[in-house]
């Protein structure tokens, strides 16, 4: 029933109630009174039947409408106000291509309904769950320019760290190492800097181990580097898959959010088990090293 509130029989013209029983057209959606329906015997919204487009459709393109009348008057009103030399609040008034400034509407005064490769905005901003003012429209730039690069300064510093906190499993496991193995030339020179362990297959004072070391030092900021610029597109892509499988596992019902939600957002318990997980293959590195000197 909540899709047909404030909706009214097209037979009798009243508003159907909670408690109704209510049928709708097997064609257009077009919802009646049980009795209505047996009274009319056919559905009677011929302009819908002729515009090929359905109920529902038909529902949310004026949604979408009233939407965008609401926000031409907030912003005449605003406009009103900055005539009369008033300042007007920066709360919900629109910044940029229809981004609002919102913290209670979680998809920033965007179109719920928007498509994003597949995946509605409301969908993404569910799945997303914080921080959705960023998000949101580098996803949808990202749709409709097919852009990957953009930069992310945790991608850059702590790229694990930033994949774990968005439930990133592989792309985390796959920082931690790569950075590990790359750290290894360092970690020798740091054992026989720090605790004086020399690695006899590994000698630090000879050309050939400088290049090593030089070149892994390289390769672990290109890494980080390449997080950096492709961080956000990875979220993107993983984002958009989890949602496009968690709405075929679903389906369009009532627990689609909560599964969205559930799936998504950010996890601290995640960055401390990858903080662990770090340390637990350094510490293990250094043991081998330390055996195999």
């Amino acid at each position: 029933m909540p899709v047909y509130e404030n909706q009214t029989c097209i037979v009798c013209g009243e508003l159907f109630k909670p408690e109704d029983d209510v049928v709708s057209c097997p064609e257009c959606g077009t919802p009646y009174h049980r009795a209505c329906w047996k009274q009319a015997g056919k559905c009677v919204n011929t302009a819908l039947h002729e515009s090929g487009k359905s109920w529902t459709e038909l529902r949310r393109e004026e949604e979408r409408a009233a939407k965008h009348q609401a926000r031409l008057e907030e912003d005449e009103a605003l406009a009103a106000e900055r005539e009369r030399g008033e300042s007007p609040q920066m709360f919900n008034a629109e910044l940029y291509d229809g981004v609002r400034l919102n913290p209670e509407d979680p998809c920033i005064g965007l179109d719920p309904e928007e498509q994003m490769d597949g995946v509605t905005v409301g969908e993404a901003a569910a799945f997303i769950r914080s921080n959705q003012f960023y998000y949101l429209p580098l996803f949808r730039m990202m749709t409709r320019t097919g852009k990957k690069i953009s930069f992310n300064l945790l991608g850059l510093l702590c790229p694990q760290l930033y994949f774990a906190n968005r439930k990133m499993w592989g792309a985390a496991l796959a920082a931690v190492l790569l950075r590990s193995v790359l750290s290894i030339p360092s970690l020798i020179v740091g054992m026989n800097q720090l605790m004086g362990i020399t690695i006899p297959w590994a000698d630090i004072t000879t050309s050939a181990f400088n290049s090593v070391y030089r070149v892994s030092t390289l390769l672990y900021f290109g890494v980080s580097l390449l997080c950096c610029l492709l961080g956000n597109y990875l979220y993107y892509r993983f984002a958009l898959r989890n949602i496009r499988q968690i709405k075929k596992q679903t389906g369009a019902n009532a627990a689609l959010t909560g599964r969205l939600q559930y799936a998504g957002g950010t996890s601290l318990g995640n960055v401390f088990l990858i903080l662990i997980i770090e340390f637990v293959i350094g510490f293990a590195a250094e043991f081998v090293l330390y055996v195999l000197r």
